[in-house]
């Protein structure tokens, strides 16, 4: 015995199908990115306490010392001289950009962040903690 459905609840379906494929086509569509150059005037790699950790270790405990580490780069574009900063809590220094100075870096805005791409297509996200217009 099969169940069959008016035809109307057939093209209600339809309909309902192409509206949800619409969006997600129109969510899914990034815009494309309005790149921008800078030069770069300095870097500064640096690791700071944040903290500590204690933890079990075997029968005891174990307290060890938690520390962040910054990327603090300072661009200037035509009309500001920017300061940014990207951190990681990676034991390792290979996640952050190293960038020439006195070279120029493309970038875009996304939101809050300045994206830079590196060398391997990996974005690299910087939050601004300064701004100065010339």
């Amino acid at each position: 015995m099969s169940v069959r459905k008016s035809p109307t609840k057939i093209i209600r379906y339809f309909i309902l199908s192409l509206l949800m494929l619409a969006t997600s086509i129109v969510v899914m569509a990034e815009k494309p990115h309005q790149w921008e150059t800078a030069t770069v005037i300095s870097q500064n790699l640096g690791s700071s306490p944040a903290g500590t950790y204690r933890g079990p270790l075997g029968s005891g405990q174990a307290t060890v010392p938690i520390n962040i580490k910054s990327n603090i780069v300072v661009v200037e574009t035509g009309d500001y001289r920017y300061t940014w900063q990207e951190f990681t809590r990676s034991p390792n220094w290979h996640h952050f950009v190293v960038l020439t100075v006195n070279d120029e870096v493309k970038f875009y805005r996304d939101g809050q962040w300045f994206v830079v791409l590196d060398s391997q297509g990996k974005k690299h996200n910087f939050t601004l903690i300064g701004a100065v217009k010339k």
